[in-house]
């Protein structure tokens, strides 16, 4: 039986890069399992990585409105799970603005300690985690410019869009 030809990790990895955004964290993706450590992007990621791209071209606009208009925008992710989407607009947005605040809003403790440890290997200082569901969740700044809520489910739509509502989001 003959071996299937493999391309060299360096050539996938360049291929998966064109996937990326100019100027995404490599490490941050690798950090967030997205990549592997030699950079390739298996199919689960991939379809991962384009669901939270799309979803932030998305809100760019509204993202855009509140660095133009707020001295410190806060921006809170609702449900977060793992992060993904406010770990990428951070990466993307906030730490190249130099300024602002990103929320992560999440329930189950396991993976806000897991984002916690992201946040502080990435270098991500202006990036907060919340222990909360979405319901009860109250940020330090008490306002907030720009919501998200990724993959909300059962409630959780109702609930993020009552949080905007009461932030003014």
């Amino acid at each position: 039986m003959a071996k299937k030809y493999r391309k060299p990790a360096e050539e996938q990895a360049k291929e998966t890069l064109a996937d990326l955004w100019p100027g995404q964290s490599v490490a941050l993706l690798k950090a967030l399992h997205i990549l592997t450590r030699d950079g390739a992007l298996n199919a689960d990621s991939r379809r991962k990585l384009k669901q939270v791209l799309h979803l932030a071209n998305l809100i760019r606009p509204a993202l855009d409105w509140a660095l133009a208009n707020r001295e410190a925008p806060v921006l809170a992710d609702l449900g977060a799970g793992k992060s993904y989407l406010g770990f990428v607009l951070y990466d993307l947005v906030f730490a190249k603005a130099g300024r602002g605040l990103v929320y992560a809003v999440e329930a189950r403790h396991d993976l806000i300690e897991t984002s916690k440890a992201i946040a502080a290997e990435s270098g991500f200082a202006r990036m907060r985690f919340v222990e909360s569901p979405i319901r009860e969740a109250k940020l330090p700044e008490a306002r907030c410019d720009v919501v998200t809520a990724l993959h909300a489910c059962d409630t959780a739509t109702d609930e993020a869009i009552l949080f905007a509502l009461a932030h003014d989001a």
